[in-house]
């Protein structure tokens, strides 16, 4: 045998005599685990394991507060003093499970106090809808605190056209006058249309247009909207069709780029059309569709008419519903849920919604006669055809 072998073998045999001896304690009892271990590591001998073991008797006194297990679990003082005694594998894995059963008692009851916290300090009008995604209720308030947030950056001059040379607020609203029968062509989306306008006033304030161009900001407009809002949007060729030729595909095309650089890309806006859809649900009258197809009806005149650019979306909307209600004779026309979702106090909207007033009772004996007609039919309830509230102009 070789000798490196032979030594290797006595040495080995060295060490199991020395461990068989170890093993056994005064009452035939075995040495524990621990104190196995301090003197093994995988069947081979650990240099320097009588200075560790001074070492640890000589911390011993002072045990950690806390040791770290695995998952997050953390043993306390008295455990970790039963460790560092040389207890059992059996004490230690008792130790962890305690350990594990006091997180998880922990978590629980972090997960209630959670739970029992206060919400949203707005009235919870979403109750209904807890169980339907797309309602999107654990962020809806969110959301629209959003809206409220970034809404003064993207308000325009209400007197922005008299920086144009070339075009005036007659012109545009014979052009959104057109494009509200291009987006009931398409049968788009309704934010769709409160989108384009939106662009539309937004590039006209920061950009000089010239007069035969302001369609093909429009249909530009209702192009960029469109791919916005819209599942299936309509096609560059189609808005070249709808415009009769006036403008080809790489017309259209450089002002979408145009556009969008003015605009600096930001397309996420709020609009009166989004507040309504909100606060008709916190009237509680989201499922009246006589009363949603007049609010949207009031909304839409208000798009052409330049003067209400005076007001922000937030105050048109409040209005609008204040308005609404009137005329269909609610005995509350401004219930306190309302109110709070809209943060406006009915006499704060009063004076926008005397203006709304005058925008209904102008509608009919206007030449520009596109939402009028959309909503005389049959498929809006006739909400056109509506009275105005006009008792709001004396108040």
């Amino acid at each position: 045998m070789p000798l490196k072998a032979r030594a290797g073998g006595e040495e080995n045999q060295a060490v199991a005599m020395e461990t068989a001896k170890g093993v056994q304690l005064g009452n035939g009892k075995r040495r524990a685990l621990g104190d196995v271990n301090t003197n093994f590591a995988g069947g081979v001998p650990v240099p320097g394991a009588g200075k560790d073991k001074a070492i640890k008797q000589q911390h011993a006194a002072i045990p950690p507060a806390a040791v770290a297990l695995p998952g997050g679990v953390r043993v306390t003082r008295s455990q970790t003093r039963a460790q560092q005694g040389g207890s059992s594998l059996s004490a230690l894995l008792q130790a962890r499970s305690e350990a594990t059963s006091a997180g998880s008692r922990r978590q629980a009851r972090t997960s209630a106090a959670q739970q029992q916290r206060p919400g949203s300090p707005l009235p919870d009008i979403d109750a209904s809808d807890r169980g339907n995604p797309l309602a999107a209720c654990d962020y809806v308030n969110d959301v629209y605190g959003f809206y409220r947030r970034v809404e003064p950056q993207f308000r325009v001059p209400a007197d922005y056209m008299s920086q144009q040379a070339d075009i005036n607020e007659k012109m545009r609203a014979i052009l959104i006058d057109w494009l509200v029968e291009v987006h009931l062509k398409f049968k788009l989306m309704p934010e769709t249309l409160f989108l384009a306008v939106a662009l539309i006033d937004r590039y006209l304030s920061v950009a000089q247009v010239v007069r035969k161009n302001l369609q093909l900001v429009g249909v530009t407009a209702m192009l960029i909207a469109a791919k916005y809002e819209e599942i299936w949007a309509p096609e560059v060729r189609d808005f070249v069709y709808i415009s009769d030729k006036a403008y080809d595909r790489g017309q259209i095309l450089a002002m979408e780029r145009a556009m969008l650089a003015a605009l600096d890309y930001k397309l996420t806006m709020p609009t009166s059309y989004q507040y309504l859809a909100r606060l008709l649900k916190a009237a509680g009258v989201h499922y009246e569709k006589p009363l949603a197809l007049f609010v949207a009806y009031c909304a839409e005149l208000c798009l052409v008419d330049y003067a209400c650019l005076r007001f922000t979306a937030t105050e048109q909307a409040a209005a609008i519903m204040y308005v609404a209600m009137r005329a269909f004779g609610k005995a509350d026309p401004f219930p306190p849920a309302l109110a709070r979702h809209a943060h406006k106090r009915a006499d704060e909207v009063l004076h926008v919604a005397k203006e709304v007033v005058r925008v209904l009772q102008r509608a009919p004996g206007s030449s520009l006669q596109a939402v009028c007609k959309k909503y005389a039919t049959t498929k809006f309830c006739e909400a056109s055809a509506v009275p105005p509230p006009l008792a709001i102009l004396d108040e």
